[in-house]
């Protein structure tokens, strides 16, 4: 009954609470089933009651003594082992559980803040936690005011893992009430795996779904490997907005001179690039290390004679000093850097705080699978920082969120369970250059911090362009095994 009038509430609401845990997203259906549907299947609600030793004892009174003798022999035996270690000296190599509710000091959090504060503090989620979702922090989105001479531009970006597949099923109606929803100026679409055979067949069937203002589809394609990688970039036209002819745009594919002589860089349709008026964006999806790891070195390895990271560094950099405006980054970058993007870490005594001060390559204690996983690795995650550093670029989303944890944008489909428990990575990113983010500031900035800061900030919001706003749209109702991710970024406003 429980689970019933829950699910109707939220069907008529935005908000709705479960479990003493508030959710507040867009759109809540596919999340209220999963989340009640793993309440339904929990034992502390569905468990019978548990039978009392008088019960037993009256439905069969033998059995019920020779039970309650072998309890009794068991914990004798139990605290005399018990006895024996402390006497030895031996340490237990258990976590100590963290504290009961009669012993916990009194709280005004919801029980998935304390949660969240307890992991940040570094104590273990609890037995019963485990059987819940990982807690998601709040991540509001900013607001950005229209004005005479400014305007907001919404650039968004989603791993479709094959777009012929998409359109094809019922998740042809959740990309489109995506699009419709969020509007984005700019909509990048990664790894929709066409052959450029498909792509006049695939575009008209956009064109005829999507609302007619998206007007203008950029495309490349994987020439080395039929029905693999491949970006696109759909631009909506308005006329007194950001974008009033986006057909005039110039646009360009792969790295240019840079991706000579590297195929992988310059034959299996993995970038694109569009030079707007204020900046420069290059939509991305970049090559997966793989599951056996054989693109690991050409990904991380900065002495081979090609290596991704270190040229997609270039590029970003050369093209920001030739075009003299700054650039923003978007797409399935392949990589988890922080320990709050890797779920499996949540489960370490000394997450987060604690774990992120050790060197990348000593956070994997009891996590031997993760290290030699693809976009997990400690080469990867190393070379990750250094990429931004050598591009000027800055991770937005965590500029404005440094400490969210549960905040994830790739749901693994292998396991049902990855979804519902909120076990995921974060492997989607809008980066931009720093000349584009000097406003930016953590949320939750104290009123001191504040106040020093105001005159910095009056000043940065002057400068144009800007990122306004950096946010995971996680809990949609997935298209695909990715979540879209986007920011908001203050142009001026231009018209025909």
């Amino acid at each position: 009954r429980f689970a019933y009038i829950a699910f109707n509430c939220c069907e008529q609401s935005s908000v709705f609470r479960l479990n003493s845990t508030f959710i507040r997203a867009p759109s809540l259906t596919g999340i209220a089933r999963a989340r009640l549907q793993q309440l339904a299947d929990s034992t502390f609600l569905m468990a019978p009651k548990k039978k009392t030793v008088k019960d037993a004892a009256e439905a069969s009174p033998a059995k019920a003594k020779a039970d309650a003798k072998g309890k009794a022999k068991a914990k004798a035996k139990g605290k005399a082992k018990a006895k024996g270690k402390a006497s030895a000296g031996e340490a237990d190599d258990k976590e100590t559980p963290a504290k009961t509710a009669a012993s916990a000091p009194t709280s005004t959090s919801s029980p998935a803040q304390e949660n969240n504060h307890q992991q940040q503090r570094g104590t273990k989620r609890s037995a019963q936690d485990k059987k819940s979702p990982l807690p998601r922090s709040l991540t509001p989105r900013q607001l950005v005011s229209e004005e005479s001479e400014t305007c907001p531009m919404k650039i968004m970006s989603l791993n479709v893992a094959s777009l012929r597949s998409v359109l094809n099923s019922d998740k042809a109606a959740k990309l489109l009430h995506l699009i419709e929803r969020e509007k984005p100026d700019v909509f990048c679409l990664n790894e929709h795996k066409l052959k450029e055979e498909d792509i006049e067949e695939i575009e008209q069937k956009l064109r005829e779904q999507f609302p007619q203002e998206y007007t203008t589809y950029h495309w490349t394609c994987s020439t080395a490997k039929k029905g693999y990688s491949g970006v696109t970039v759909i631009l909506k036209a308005s006329k007194d907005g950001p974008i009033p002819s986006p057909e005039s745009l110039t646009v360009t594919k792969g790295m240019g001179k840079l991706g000579e002589g590297d195929p992988i860089a310059s034959e299996e349709g993995r970038l694109i690039t569009v030079e707007f008026p204020d900046f420069s964006l290059v939509s991305v999806y970049v090559p997966n290390s793989g599951s056996d790891l054989k693109r690991l070195p050409y990904r991380t390895d900065r002495t081979a004679e090609h290596c991704w990271d270190a040229k997609f560094a270039k590029y970003v950099r050369q093209l920001e000093e030739s075009r003299k405006k700054p650039v923003v980054v978007i797409g399935d970058l392949n990589c988890c850097w922080k320990v709050q993007d890797i779920w499996n870490m949540y489960e370490r005594p000394d997450f987060p705080d604690g774990l992120a001060e050790k060197p990348i390559a000593d956070q994997y204690t009891g996590l031997t699978a993760a290290k030699k996983s693809a976009g997990l690795t400690p080469e990867e995650r190393e070379s990750f920082p250094k990429m931004l550093e050598e591009a000027g670029l800055v991770d937005t989303f965590r500029a404005i969120h440094p400490d969210a944890t549960g905040v994830f944008s790739y749901y693994s489909m292998r396991f049902a369970t990855c979804r519902p428990m909120n076990k995921g990575l974060r492997l989607d990113y809008v980066l931009a250059s720093s000349s584009m983010c000097s406003q930016l500031r953590p949320e939750g900035k104290s009123a001191e911090e504040e106040k020093t800061t105001k005159k910095e900030s009056e000043s940065s919001k002057q400068s144009l362009p800007r990122i306004q706003d950096s946010f995971i749209l996680d809990e949609d109702d997935l298209v695909a095994d990715h979540a879209a991710v986007g920011c908001s970024i203050v142009v001026k406003r231009r018209s025909d």
